[in-house]
């Protein structure tokens, strides 16, 4: 598996706890992309075996030249990944306030596998969180952890960390930034995530 963060959360406002806690998501929203390669499978320039992939096409990446099968992982409803917050110096997992029973994030903190084309039009595999907010003043990374469903049981598949970012109060948060590329072109596609205009 490869996962490659699209886009890193840079900052964020507080939503602070209660019922009435004004939610402010992440900006910009984490997007990371998922790849499936097997590399070295078999020469680029040979035609995948039936017994190996289904519907490969040639890829060559950093990590060297394999074949990529879009379809199989595109159309797979059994991936989602999981968001949580750690400290951005120890990467200490946060999961719970001081009073043992708020988290620390709130919002949607899965994301299932969404199907949608990328700017360049090409169709690949994304997860993204819209919606996630975090409840106190802080620096810190998201560590985002990749699970399959496999019969009755649920598989880890890998885990990676984003760039640390800060979360700020009402009084010293500097505005959410304008919405990237990738970001509206999510919008156009009829995914619900936040787009602002400068």
């Amino acid at each position: 598996y490869i996962l490659h963060i699209r886009e890193q959360p840079k900052h964020s406002r507080m939503c602070g706890v209660g019922e009435k806690a004004d939610r402010r998501p992440i900006d910009p929203a984490p997007i990371i992309q998922l790849r499936n390669n097997i590399v070295n499978a078999q020469p680029s320039n040979l035609p995948p075996k039936q017994n190996i992939i289904r519907r490969g096409v040639a890829v060559k990446t950093e990590w060297g030249e394999g074949w990529e099968d879009k379809a199989w992982y595109l159309e797979n409803p059994y991936y989602f990944m999981y968001a949580m917050l750690a400290d951005a110096e120890t990467d200490d997992e946060l999961h719970l306030l001081s009073d043992g029973k708020t988290r620390y994030t709130t919002g949607s903190c899965v994301s299932c596998l969404y199907h949608l084309k990328d700017i360049d039009q090409s169709e690949q595999g994304f997860f993204v969180f819209p919606d996630l907010s975090i409840r106190v003043e802080g620096r810190y990374r998201l560590k985002l952890c990749l699970f399959e469903t496999i019969g009755h049981e649920v598989h880890h598949c890998k885990s990676i960390y984003s760039k640390p970012f800060n979360v700020y109060t009402a009084k010293r948060f500097p505005g959410m930034e304008e919405s990237t590329q990738l970001s509206r072109s999510f919008a156009d596609q009829g995914l619900k995530v936040r787009v602002r205009k400068n």
